[in-house]
């Protein structure tokens, strides 16, 4: 049996644009299928067999392929189709580029696996007969600076492979690990790690165009700095002035000499905007708490009021990060509400009546392991309609 997700299984006629097969990074699979179901609402993503696909519509020169903490690689016009032998295999990648030939570009083959692989199938062997077919085709093989990529993914999970031409030579390693939080200027144990940062911010506000990212606890930055770093407008808050000027730090060590932070109360938002900025595409939410916390307002009081004022300002997403109980992770899909481990200082109920009651819908829950005794929970929640 084949699979062929992005198109239906036809014989080679004419070039589909804009259809992709999307590869995801392993570390939380299922928030990265969410973030990209975010970044592309009008995309029909797809999910395919394996947590780490997904069939996508859009174009190659989308930014949003580009900020994405989740995605490893993209396919352009990939196909992804069962293992039964690697003659089969090696059939159908020659049919494909029959219909997306190399065009003269130089080229070279990028073979990786996922999880164990296929068993009796070499990615280094069969990388060398795709680079035999394009070869007898006139391709210039070129493996240190080719023009173009031609991929291959075997995926242990689902046992399928997917090959295509990829966008921008196929998977590099995870830039985030360079602006890891405990290498900046202004450092707190309690900062998030960028990757998750840049995910929470890329589910909460969705697409580049839909607008600015509010982040009104902004403590050390990291949420700004992820949102300023892929190119949104976005305001850093806090009520510490020094935690202000260290977020200042922390994005111009990032690369930014942009200033959005400024100083002011999460709980009335309205009073602090500044002028040129009055509405949100979506608000990342990680809140202090115990001795974290600043003034003498209670954890339960100003988690409330922050969600009441920030359904103000913001008509799109909300991302709140909760510690958790640790438990077993659950990589490949949302937390069941049977799955959902206890709060750290909340009850479920609770947190679904406060976003109720401040005007928020939730959708979906995530957990991801901190360490043997602590985990985090990332709440997805919409706009609900005001009255």
């Amino acid at each position: 049996m084949v699979r062929m997700r992005c198109r239906e299984e036809q014989a080679p006629t004419g070039k589909h644009m804009g259809e992709c097969i999307v590869s995801l990074r392993g570390w939380h699979p299922a928030l990265a299928q969410a973030e990209l179901s975010a970044l592309f609402p009008q995309g029909k993503v797809k999910p395919l067999s394996s947590p780490r696909l997904a069939g996508l519509n859009c174009s190659k020169n989308a930014s949003e392929l580009q900020i994405s903490a989740g995605i490893e690689a993209v396919f352009m016009d990939g196909v992804n189709i069962e293992w039964s032998n690697e003659e089969h295999v090696l059939h159908r990648i020659a049919e494909y580029l029959e219909q997306f030939p190399h065009n003269q570009a130089s080229c070279a083959v990028h073979a990786w696996k996922h999880g164990e692989g296929i068993k009796g199938c070499s990615r280094t062997v069969i990388a060398g007969k795709v680079g035999g077919i394009l070869s007898r085709e006139g391709a210039s093989i070129d493996l240190k600076n080719p023009d173009s990529t031609f991929g291959l993914l075997l995926d242990g999970h689902s046992q399928t492979v997917t090959f295509g031409w990829l966008l921008n030579h196929g998977p590099k390693g995870d830039s985030s690990i360079e602006r890891r939080a405990s290498q900046r200027p202004f450092f707190k144990p309690v900062s998030l790690e960028p990757r998750l940062a840049r995910l929470a911010v890329n589910l909460a506000c969705g697409p580049l165009a839909n607008g600015a990212c509010l982040d009104p606890m902004t403590g050390t930055g990291g949420f700004t700095i992820e949102a300023i770093m892929s190119g949104r407008h976005a305001i850093g808050m806090d009520l510490d002035e020094e935690m202000i000027q260290g977020a200042k730090m922390n994005l111009e060590w990032a690369g930014s000499e942009l200033n959005p932070f400024v100083l002011g109360d999460a709980t009335n938002i309205k009073a602090t905007l500044p002028d040129d900025i009055t509405s949100f595409s979506g608000v990342v939410l990680d809140p202090p708490y115990g001795r974290n916390s600043q003034g003498s307002m209670d954890h339960h009081a100003l988690l409330q009021h922050t969600l009441a004022s920030a359904r103000e300002v913001v008509d799109g997403g909300l991302v709140l990060i909760l510690p958790s109980e640790p438990r077993a992770e659950h990589l490949n899909h949302p937390l069941e509400r049977s799955e959902r481990p206890p709060l750290k200082h909340y009850a479920w109920e609770t947190i679904e009546e406060m976003l109720n009651k401040a005007g928020w819908h939730y959708e979906n829950a995530w957990y991801v392991s901190v360490h043997r005794s602590l985990g985090r929970v990332i709440v997805y929640a919409t706009s609900a309609p005001q009255d």
